[in-house]
Parts: structure tokens; sequence; C-alpha cells
């Protein structure tokens, strides 16, 4: 069967755009070729919560599971689907857009919010991280609602904007306590198709730690 692979996810580097109080990632190249080395390698320095990464629910919820306990199959996603939700920075991502939306969220497994504040991550990269937008959370125990559906991805660096925290943290805490559901936030989704067979979320598998940065791939299949 042949079929499309795309990536929804930033490649991270150096001089991203984080979340307040969060550091950036550092790179120090340790060995290299180019210097009389035999290999390259390189030591990477970053708090978890940077570039494209899921929120498990132990982010919010002491005794909920950290992102490696998931396992493979709860991190593939079926008939996931993309909708438009457009916003502009200070903006809240309400219960009535997403009730708009309501037979994607009864049918999908992931649901991906474009708002379209990915376009300030490169132009004003201040505005992206300092401003952003929040996920009301009467938006978020909608989504709760569905029991169908396991996770949500949205392209702005939170589902909390550094100026409405407390919203930010109680829509967190709806979608996260008592439940074994992820949110991938800082996603890349400018361009990308509305509709996906497969959804993969791969983040990095440590102990301990709440949740991960991650990479993220939505695959489409030719039926034709």
């Amino acid at each position: 069967m042949r079929f499309r692979v795309y990536r929804l996810s930033h490649v991270t580097k150096a001089g991203d755009p984080v979340y307040p109080g969060n550091e950036g990632p550092r790179l120090e190249q340790l060995r290299s070729i180019a210097r009389g080395d035999s290999s390259n390698m390189w030591r990477l320095t970053f708090t978890n919560h940077i570039g494209t990464h899921v929120d498990a629910p132990n982010h919010f919820d002491e005794s909920g599971p950290a992102i490696s306990e998931f396992g493979p199959e709860e991190l593939v996603f079926r008939e996931v689907r993309l909708v438009d939700v457009p916003k502009s920075p200070g903006d809240v991502v309400t219960v009535e857009d997403l009730e708009r939306h309501e037979r994607v969220l009864r049918s999908s497994e992931a649901l991906l919010i474009r708002t379209g504040i990915q376009r300030f991550r490169a132009q004003s990269p201040e505005i992206y991280s300092g401003v952003g937008i929040s996920l009301s959370v009467e938006a978020a125990e909608l989504i709760a609602s569905y029991p169908n559906l396991r996770a949500i991805g949205i392209d702005a660096i939170s589902i909390s904007s550094p100026q409405r925290r407390e919203i930010g943290r109680e829509a967190h805490r709806v979608l996260l306590r008592g439940r074994r559901f992820l949110i991938v936030e800082d996603m890349d989704l400018q361009g990308k198709p509305e509709r996906y067979d497969l959804l993969l979320i791969a983040p990095l598998m440590i102990e301990q730690i709440d949740s991960a940065p991650c990479t993220v791939y939505g695959i489409i299949f030719d039926r034709t």
C-alpha cells in the first residue's frame, strides 16, 4: 500500500522560542571529525517542555503516568482530524469554537487544532512564546467528554498562555488528571492536510520525567 507521511513537529534548534521559565536547547560538540577526532559527538542540554513536546498526565497529576509509561499502542491514533480555529495572540479557544466541529470530536482519536498562531514562531518569537493563546477550561471539558479522544495537538507553544496561566493550568488538569491522555504542544501544522489515517507520536522515552520532546508523523494511505 502506498502512503504519504507528513512531519507535524518542528526540528529543534538552538534559539527556538520556549515557554517563559523553560531553558532552550544548548548544544556542545564534544568530538569532531573536522577537528581530527575519530567520530562526532554532542552534549545536549534542555528542559523537557521545549520544541514540539508531549504532555503526559504526570505533568499535572502526581499519581498519573509519566510519558515512559505509555505503550506503543497508546502512541498511535487512527482517523485523526485537523480543524482550523483562527486566533490572534492572546485569544482563547472557546467551547463554541470546538462545537462547530462536533462530528470530528465524535469520530477522531486525536484532534489537531490549527490556530494560525504558528506564523509568529519565526517572525515574532517573543509574541509566540510570551503571549500565545489559551484553551478555555470549558473547551477542555468538552474535549474530555468524548471518550474516543485520547490526545489533542496545537500549533501554539502551549494550551496555556503566559498571560492566562491559571486558565491554562486548569485546562491541563481537566484533560490530564485521572486519564490516559496526551497533549502535544508547539506543533508544525502550517500548510498540512486536514485528515490522517494514522498519527504517530514518538517521544523521548526517559524514565521518571513527566513529559518529553517528541516527533509527530501523520500518515495518509493512498486508496487509489
